[in-house]
């Protein structure tokens, strides 16, 4: 896989043995649109690429037309035999031909059609000989048979099917590449089980969102174990790379029956990669232009020049191939080959980076001599884009590599090892510095300290690396802060801040240190000032030039700034993050981590557990960064939330097994989640002194933010019964969540409908359902103890229709309760589900032969055990569910297919 790269389309085919009836979710409308023109009785084209999903979506239509059609492939080897498909099609009719001439063949298909109509499907249309082509196209047009044809493009096929297109009622539909959401049916049925989203995403960038390409991948990385079940996902490891006999055997039988020189010219840009026009002619001559014209190359338009109209262009594999496929297919022997054919024709610096560091793979792979500062070069270059895997084969040899100073052998050692600590390999990493850092610079001193801290929990050793010395340069004591920093000591920000912008730093230290304040800004109460910095930068003109590894390093603040305003993933699409964590090749982990907690602020713990579920599964086979116990802390309160004391219980214990370093400065918004867990698990103490403890440390570091947050779980789940010290600790605090929670105190002393509106409108607005929920329901009891009958009654009202979205969650403030059958008579308890459920009392006096009389007093008797007064607050069982969260994965943070 090329990097860490996130984000996150399917197709069901016979050869998939998937059933006809289940359309693609991006098909779904060109499948109503076509049986909409059907009704017309005019020719149907269906174009698509071999292995795109062609003949599946035409036997779809043709099932939901008419099940009694007939189905004709045209074959390549008969399109040259005259009215070979016309005798095909006349052995299928019944009461058909009775003879082998032409005349008896036409004259037997329009007697067997002379009185009903006839749906013909034309797979591989372009393989119709032109003679049968020509009397279907005179059935279609005056007879009884009715059309639908299936080709890779309209000019492949016999110019008579050409000519229907100019049939008033002639409907054309084109099939693109898989979409995310296809990738995820169709692998979902491939493997029988839930995908991780971030194998969709990866196994749909390898197959270049190729139906038949991504099932052989998926089957391919199944069979060597870089697929397994993680947490009831199949999830992909993310170092693994195609290289299975299934898609090898594949790519060679879809390219054996090209020319020669347009497969030459197919293995020249896969070892290249895409090119400019002009130089992929200078490299392969007429053949580029024949690989075009076969569709297996594309052609994209890049720019035009204004004045001269000058138009610049880009070559690169299309049809669903990528560079990995094809270069899978062949040996080194060609590969040697074609390496001195681009070595003869074409100098290094006529080729981009990725596609110089591409060649420079490859020619280190065979052996050869790369001068060192091309090397160097790619190297920063793959660095920079955060391409780890493709850095490591770089240097693999690094050991043979001449180099010209120490500086040189120094930016390599670093360079690999970053990328072995990010692809989850940090012993190794830091024993290949270990010998350099008595004598090395501040930079592999730097890279030591942090694999040893953030990927190996070894905080001591880490400081003790950048113990200073004489004669260090400023960086060092800029690295040292920045550690003690991600390690949540205390530290100086103003000196964080004037790291930021020290130019003896990397870009990606100096990001990395300005990333910090950020957090730390936003913890301290902050958070706007610190969101309004960060969209400043992340919208100026000089952001779009920083590298992947510099955009990477600032855009580990976000989250703590979403966590401090109470932003979802509904409000990220407002600002640029989700583009952010594209471009910055961002680990999907974390992503899918982001996308759990911005769940859990909506409330909406269904969707953050399969979220979080998905973001441990993907850490259980590659936790680099050591954030599975960050995550477990969250999905323990996502189980909570939903009742779910066995999965709250077994992510509490993966919590507290991971080290203690887990989410680094981050780690105290996921230790504010679990305070609802230990109140759940283990009683009242443990959780009040889980809170004294938590409050004492962010009081310590002056974080009036997780002050405020402590204290509003403490009164969401019933340690703090009084909302005026909440309140009072949000008046120091920026934010609309903030001022919300200011007004608490006054709305729940005096819950008049209309100040209590204003702070639910207020929550609702942010995206805060549960909050919302909650303070209605909480102004609804206080209502009641004031007498007040009417508001009470209504505020409830509101609470319910507000937390409809929410289904199963509960918190003590929300006063729901789950009927529970321990508590509860048998009577009782089949009353409740049914009530739970939405059923009246008459209809549950029918069905349980009760009288209406009995069955409020069931209900009554329930409410007093349940500890609430109205059956509006009676949750029915929870039913695990997952919906909706891979629908934020593409919304807010959706790769798209990587050339």
């Amino acid at each position: 896989m090329t990097g860490s790269t996130w984000e996150f389309d399917i197709n069901k085919m016979p050869g998939f043995q998937m059933e006809r009836r289940e359309v693609l979710p991006s098909r779904v409308k060109a499948l109503n649109t076509a049986l909409t023109a059907a009704r017309t009785g005019g020719p149907i084209f269906i174009i698509g690429e071999v292995g795109t999903g062609r003949t599946t979506f035409s036997l779809q239509l043709m099932d939901r037309i008419e099940s009694n059609f007939i189905w004709i492939i045209g074959s390549q080897a008969l399109s040259s035999v005259p009215f070979s498909t016309l005798s095909v099609l006349a052995t299928q009719l019944p009461h058909g031909s009775t003879g082998t001439s032409p005349t008896e063949l036409v004259t037997g298909i329009g007697r067997a059609t002379s009185n009903r109509t006839q749906w013909i499907f034309l797979d591989q249309a372009e393989y119709v000989d032109q003679q049968s082509a020509a009397v279907l196209k005179q059935f279609a047009t005056a007879g009884n048979i009715r059309l639908v044809v299936a080709t890779t493009a309209v000019h492949a096929m016999p110019s008579e099917l050409r000519s229907m297109i100019s049939s008033p009622n002639f409907m054309r539909m084109e099939l693109g590449p898989l979409t995310y959401d296809d990738a995820g049916v169709m692998l979902s049925e491939v493997l029988g089980g839930e995908v991780n989203s971030s194998a969709v995403t990866s196994l749909l960038e390898f197959s270049g969102g190729h139906a038949l390409h991504l099932r052989e991948l998926a089957l391919d990385a199944q069979s060597t174990g870089a697929l397994s079940k993680q947490q009831d996902y199949w999830t992909l490891n993310r170092s693994w790379t195609p290289h299975g006999k299934r898609t090898t055997d594949l790519i060679n039988a879809r390219l054996s029956n090209q020319p020669e020189d347009v497969r030459e010219a197919l293995e020249l840009l896969a070892v290249t990669g895409p090119l400019p026009l002009p130089i992929a002619r200078k490299l392969m001559g007429q053949s580029i232009y024949d690989a075009i014209d076969a569709g297996l190359v594309r052609l994209d338009f890049v720019s035009e020049n204004p004045v001269t109209g000058e138009r610049t262009e880009h070559v690169r594999l299309g049809a669903g191939l990528s560079s990995q496929l094809v270069f899978s297919s062949f040996d080194s022997s060609t590969l040697r080959r074609h390496i001195n054919t681009i070595d003869e024709k074409l100098s290094w610096e006529l080729f981009d980076a990725e596609s110089r560091s591409r060649f420079t793979r490859h020619r280190l792979d065979m052996g050869l001599t790369v001068p060192i500062r091309e090397l160097l070069s790619d190297v920063e270059q793959l660095t920079s884009a955060r391409q780890f895997p493709q850095v490591i084969a770089l240097t693999d040899l690094l050991d043979q590599q001449r180099v010209d100073s120490p500086d040189q052998l120094e930016s390599l050692l670093i360079a690999r090892a970053d990328a072995l600590y990010e692809l989850g390999k940090p012993e190794a990493a830091l024993a290949l510095l270990q010998d350099h850092l008595p004598t090395g610079s501040p930079e592999i001193r730097f890279i030591a300290a942090k694999i040893a801290y953030a990927s190996l929990g070894r905080l001591e050793l880490a400081e003790q690396i950048l113990e200073p010395r004489p004669g260090d340069p400023p960086g060092i004591a800029a690295y040292l802060l920045l550690i003690r920093s991600r390690a949540n000591k205390v530290v100086d920000i103003a000196s964080l801040r004037q790291y930021a912008s020290m130019p003896e730093l990397r870009s990606e230290g100096r990001a990395s240190c300005l990333a910090h304040v950020l957090i730390e800004k936003s913890h301290s109460g902050s958070a706007e000032e610190a969101m309004a910095e960060y969209v400043r930068i992340s919208s100026s003109p000089e952001w779009k030039t920083e590298s992947a590894s510099v955009r990477s390093e600032l855009l580990f603040a976000f989250p703590a700034m979403a966590f401090a305003l109470g932003m979802n993933p509904a409000q990220f699409a407002q600002l640029t993050v989700g583009d952010n964590l594209k471009e910055a090749n961002v680990d999907h982990g974390n992503v899918i981590v982001g996308i759990g907690m911005g769940y859990l602020e909506s409330g909406m713990a269904s969707q953050a557990l399969a979220a979080l579920e998905q973001a441990i599964g993907l850490l259980s086979v590659g936790d680099p960064y050591l954030v599975k116990g960050f995550a477990a802390a969250f999905a323990a309160y996502a189980a909570s939330l939903l009742g779910d004391r066995a999965k709250a219980s077994y992510y509490l214990d993966m919590s507290r097994a991971e080290p203690e370093v887990s989410g680094q400065i981050l780690r105290p918004i996921a230790e504010r989640s679990l305070l609802s867990v230990v109140l759940d698990l283990e009683g009242e103490q443990a959780a009040e002194d889980l809170l004294h403890k938590l409050l004492a440390e962010a009081e310590s570091f002056g974080r009036k933010n997780l002050v405020m947050r402590l204290l509003l779980e403490a009164w969401q789940c019933g340690l703090l019964a009084d909302a005026s010290r909440l309140s009072e600790a949000a008046l120091q605090v920026q934010g609309p969540l903030a001022a919300t929670l200011a007004g608490y105190q006054t709305a729940l002393e005096d819950p008049a409908e209309l100040n209590v509106g204003q702070l639910v409108q207020a929550h609702i607005e942010g995206g805060q359902l549960l909050l919302a929920a909650q303070l209605a329901a909480s102004a609804s009891e206080r209502a009641r103890v004031l007498g007040r009958r009417t508001v009470a009654s209504h505020l409830l009202g509101l609470s319910v229709d507000i937390a409809q979205p929410l289904e199963h969650v509960n918190t003590s403030a929300l006063g729901r309760a789950r009927v529970d059958e321990s508590l509860l008579t048998a009577r009782e308890y089949a009353t409740c589900i049914r009530a739970a459920s939405g059923a009246s009392n008459h209809e549950i006096s029918q069905e349980l032969f009760l009288s209406p009389r009995t069955v409020e007093g069931h209900l009554q008797r329930s409410y007093a055990k349940l500890g609430i007064t109205d059956r509006r607050q009676l949750l029915a069982e929870r039913v695990a569910t997952d919906a909706g969260v891979l629908q934020a994965a593409e919304d807010t943070l959706a790769l798209p297919v990587f050339e």
